[in-house]
């Protein structure tokens, strides 16, 4: 049976995560120990126990994030034999769906993710971003419009579910929209995130990344695994498409329930989160109520999807769903 892997971004970062990975098998040990010495990111020290109190900075955040999501990967196929049919990854998880789908290598992969970290950390201007649940995204951008006609003050840069929207932008037009729209919001309140992300104010620093990504990346295209894409809100066509997508998606808008209903309306029905938290899980089940989403983090969970699988796939007229591209 099928199944489709969800990639968590930043924020869902925390104390613990990849240990028991870690402490069950030894090839993760090996695995973090190398991406410390390739990063400077150390999984075991920053995250392991109670965590460091810098866990949450923005490089041990994202290096530590996108580690332990390929590592459930490494488990699933050399565990399991188990591997994906389709990939998405929000955000910073766009890193790992391009591994899971095999369209990059994992050290290739952390390379362009590195530097995204270097540029967004040289290059990028402040700013804030926050969300905003239960209100419909074209109230809320009908409510943008009327504050600002410029899309680098305050735009939406997140389309999480169908009344979950993040907005992103400068700092004090992001707060005076959050503050406006929390009169009719259920919640509304800011991230804890010092750049527009999802901004066209990070346009200058996408210049640079895709200029990075042109010269130094190579990918294999088409990959084993369709790779859906929030920037296009569907499934990726071309190796171009790719490209452009790895370059540039921190400065375009990401539609996540878009790519949702995608990869359900070509066959997927079953979907894990593959890393840290349950963030994604949450928004899956706001936007497709049919469907079921496993938190895959620690070994016991990953077991319990692999025998559920296995179970279903050996059922009376059981059969996985054909590929099929969203259009």
């Amino acid at each position: 049976m099928r199944f489709a892997a969800l990639f968590p971004g930043q924020l869902s970062e925390k104390a613990g995560m990849g240990e028991a990975l870690a402490g069950a098998y030894p090839f993760v040990d090996s695995y973090f120990r190398e991406v410390a010495e390739r990063t400077g990111v150390d999984v075991p020290a920053v995250f392991f126990g109670e965590g460091r109190p810098g866990l949450h900075d923005d490089l041990p955040a994202q290096g530590g994030v996108f580690a332990v999501s390929v590592a459930v990967l490494d488990v699933l196929a050399g565990e399991h034999a188990l591997e994906p049919a389709a990939c998405a990854g929000y955000s910073l998880g766009t890193y790992a769906a391009y591994v899971g789908a095999g369209v990059l290598d994992r050290w290739a992969a952390l390379d362009v993710l590195l530097e995204a970290e270097r540029l967004l950390r040289e290059r990028a201007p402040a700013g804030a971003m926050g969300f905003v649940i239960g209100v419909p995204e074209v109230e809320v951008a009908a409510e943008l419009a009327r504050l600002t006609r410029d899309p680098h003050d305050v735009a939406i840069g997140n389309v999480n579910a169908p009344q979950q929207v993040v907005l992103t932008g400068r700092q004090e037009p992001v707060l005076g929209a959050l503050e406006l729209l929390a009169r009719r919001a259920l919640k509304a309140e800011a991230l804890p995130l010092g750049w527009p992300m999802h901004s066209p104010a990070l346009g200058p620093v996408t210049d640079e990344l895709a200029g990075f990504v042109a010269r130094s990346v190579r990918l294999a295209w088409p990959g084993r695994a369709a790779l859906y894409a929030p920037m296009l809100g569907r499934v990726v066509r071309s190796e171009e498409e790719a490209r452009q997508v790895l370059g540039t998606q921190i400065s375009h808008a990401s539609r996540w329930s878009d790519v949702l209903a995608a990869m359900a309306a070509a066959g997927e029905t079953r979907f894990v989160e593959a890393g840290p938290g349950d963030v994604l899980s949450k928004m899956h089940r706001w936007t497709l109520r049919r469907s079921k989403a496993d938190v895959l983090d620690e070994p016991a969970g990953i077991a319990r999807f692999a025998a559920e699988l296995a179970a279903c796939s050996h059922a009376p007229g059981a059969g996985g769903a054909e590929k099929q591209e969203s259009t």
